[in-house]
């Protein structure tokens, strides 16, 4: 992913007024953020965890952040993420919403999915992080397959967004 200033960070935002953008809170020090390690940028917001965002690099080489609200409301099963299709525990997965683009969002029509709770995807994929006490779908896919399907899940996420019925 592209390096990214906080102002950059901002514009991107696709479902939200450039008011609510400027009153985000982003994360401090983006200039220790490994960039190139990232196949998108994800925060929970630290004054409000029901609050989170997502900054998707697009295919055209723009990027695409999006606000996204957690419910409150856990289930207990055995959740996948949409995102890196890893299996969680009830506790492990979230559901995020989020408002959708032009007159749709406007009028309050929202999308949700499931994604890791802590927004760490790219850690499960990549095996730095493990889900406790669920057993994962074996797959034939490589680490690079994988971390390439996760930024396809996320990036029609946002396509999504911007689809009006």
């Amino acid at each position: 992913m592209q390096s990214l200033t906080e102002a950059e960070i901002r514009k991107s935002f696709i479902n939200c007024s450039k008011g609510e953008a400027k009153r985000l809170n982003v994360p401090p020090r983006l200039n220790e953020v490994d960039w190139e390690s990232l196949e998108f940028f994800s925060w929970i917001n630290a004054k409000n965890p029901q609050k989170a965002c997502v900054v998707v690099p697009q295919q055209d080489g723009a990027v695409a952040g999006v606000l996204l609200t957690r419910a409150k409301a856990q289930g207990k099963k055995a959740q996948m993420c949409s995102f890196c299709m890893t299996l969680h525990p009830g506790s492990g997965i979230s559901l995020f919403s989020a408002a959708k683009t032009g007159e749709s969002g406007r009028r309050g029509n929202t999308l949700g999915t499931y994604i890791c709770s802590n927004l760490r995807c790219a850690d499960y994929v990549t095996g730095k992080k493990k889900p406790e006490g669920i057993r994962q779908i074996d797959e034939t896919l490589t680490v690079e397959q994988r971390l390439q399907r996760m930024l396809e899940n996320a990036q029609a996420f946002v396509e999504r967004l911007h689809q009006t019925s």
